[in-house]
């Protein structure tokens, strides 16, 4: 019997598994309504579309990465190393903590230049990830280099969580961690 109370949040937390597993392009709105336990025209009532679930999908794990994960740039208590090794364990729990690969890198390879909608909020995830990176490379680096670490390090990562999810081995994600734990003194 379908679930009758439930909230947008909680709608989209369950949409991330769903469209981390499946891609934007093959869910649909049955699918989505059925993972919430809702019948599909009540999940309208929530959602008018999927495109709109779907933002506010990336607009909730933009939130979530900026205040649990990016947030540890201005914890001036940590050394640029533990700073770095706290964003890129959470990083993993948050991005990757479920099968499926990152959300944020699946959607980008998905929609790349196919929904224009998702560009922006996708552009600023990106954005926010590489200044935090940056911030923590710049203690010890010029902000050109520091510029360039960061951008390296996030394609790094999400390449390797593309080859670990094709290859079913976390050994690449592993290795880019202990790579750039490197890059810090």
């Amino acid at each position: 019997m379908p679930v009758t109370k439930t909230n947008r949040e909680e709608i989209i937390k369950i949409a991330i598994g769903v469209f981390r597993s499946k891609g934007y392009y093959n869910t649909s709105m049955s699918d989505l309504a059925q993972a919430c336990d809702l019948q599909k025209g009540s999940f309208y009532h929530y959602f008018e579309s999927k495109e709109q679930l779907m933002l506010e999908v990336l607009e909730y794990v933009h939130t979530v990465l900026k205040l649990r994960v990016f947030a540890y740039v201005a914890d001036s208590s940590l050394t640029a190393k533990e700073k770095l090794e706290k964003i890129l364990l959470k990083l993993g729990k948050y991005l990757l903590e479920k099968s499926g690969g990152c959300i944020v890198g699946n959607t980008s390879l998905e929609t790349a230049g196919q929904e224009t909608l998702f560009k922006s909020t996708l552009k600023g995830i990106f954005t926010d990830w590489i200044a935090a990176m940056k911030t923590i490379f710049m203690e010890q680096y010029s902000e050109s280099t520091a510029q360039r670490l960061a951008e390296q390090v996030i394609m790094e990562f999400e390449g390797a969580v593309m080859l670990s999810q094709v290859y079913d081995n976390p050994q690449y994600l592993r290795d880019v961690y202990v790579r750039t734990m490197a890059k810090l003194k």
